[in-house]
């Protein structure tokens, strides 16, 4: 590494990682992993304090797939105690950043997750997006307001817009976010390849568009075939843009990508990413806690590295 870099280091796949705990709820659970907020929040506090413990930096809740109506649907709760349970996904991983903290004496993150329309559809339609075919703008809006509202009342440091399939919808979340201009946000869309989102738009339009929004500090790609990440990383590098770019690959044996196969190893190929231009880097579905941890390890013996220190804020 020519350069010194900060580098933040994020968390891997919280429904894979309870997968790995346990639980039975692939494809037989509709709401995934924001299920287990209601079901076994135990869990949820150990899984985030083991990605902490594990070295990173900022751990997401599992609100990636909670809705209103989701919630609703498989509990029988009204809007009040649907909405409690939201929040309370953002509670639990603070609560385990705080015993976390206990333990190592540095004060780390949490991001709560905004996931796409399509992950509530239980369709595995975030990976394509085409619901934004037959939905405006503005019904995009005004659908996620309400969950925003809850998610930055509950004060995380920060949103994680994430695994954003489609340009309009990103652009749709952030026009809401502008209800609450001191929450800020980083974005990263679901990409096909390793030059468009999942939707088909090339990544360098859709980057340039959200970074446009105030609340924006970081951008870039989650639940991406790690082979996609390089291409993808020197395409949003080629913007020069001034805030870090996030990469957040799943493991490459997520059948979603119809490339599935061996298990990447991510810390084979993170040196080359941060060539690249990315500084904010974890994984995603199949990526666990000793990822985290080798990963850590990896970058602690490159020169010019440097990680947060104790009183950081996040840029």
């Amino acid at each position: 590494m020519s350069n010194s870099k900060r580098v933040l280091l994020l968390d891997g796949g919280t429904g894979m990682s309870l997968v790995e705990m346990g639980h039975k709820f692939i494809d037989t659970d509709p709401l995934w992993s924001a299920a287990v907020i209601s079901t076994h929040p135990e869990d949820l506090v150990k899984l985030h304090k083991d990605f902490f413990l594990a070295g990173a930096d900022i751990v997401l809740s599992a609100t990636y797939q909670a809705s209103a109506e989701g919630f609703k649907s498989r509990f029988g709760i009204s809007d009040t105690e649907a909405f409690g349970l939201i929040r309370k996904g953002v509670e639990l991983a603070k609560e385990a950043r705080d015993e976390a903290e206990k333990l190592t004496g540095f004060h780390k993150f949490v991001a709560a997750s905004v996931g796409p329309y399509g992950a509530t559809l239980c369709d595995r339609s975030e990976y394509h997006g085409r619901y934004s075919d037959t939905m405006t703008k503005e019904e995009l809006s005004a659908w996620h307001l309400p969950r925003l509202q809850v998610l930055v009342d509950s004060l995380p440091d920060l949103l994680a817009i994430e695994t954003i399939p489609v340009l309009m919808e990103a652009e749709a979340i952030l026009d809401s976010l502008r209800h609450f201009p001191h929450m800020k946000a980083w974005v990263t869309f679901q990409c096909k390849d390793g030059e468009h989102t999942a939707h088909g738009e090339n990544i360098q339009d859709a980057v340039r568009s959200v970074v446009r929004y105030d609340n924006v500090i970081a951008v870039g790609v989650n639940c991406v075939h790690p082979s996609f990440v390089l291409s993808l990383v020197q395409n949003i590098s080629a913007c020069k843009l001034n805030i870090p770019i996030v990469v957040k690959p799943n493991g490459g044996i997520f059948q979603q990508d119809g490339r599935s196969g061996s298990k990447y190893n991510l810390s084979d190929h993170v040196l080359e990413w941060l060539d690249a231009g990315a500084t904010w880097i974890g994984g995603c579905c199949h990526i666990y806690p000793a990822d985290i941890t080798d990963l850590r390890k990896t970058l602690e013996n490159v020169p010019n590295i440097h990680f947060i220190q104790k009183g950081d804020g996040l840029v």
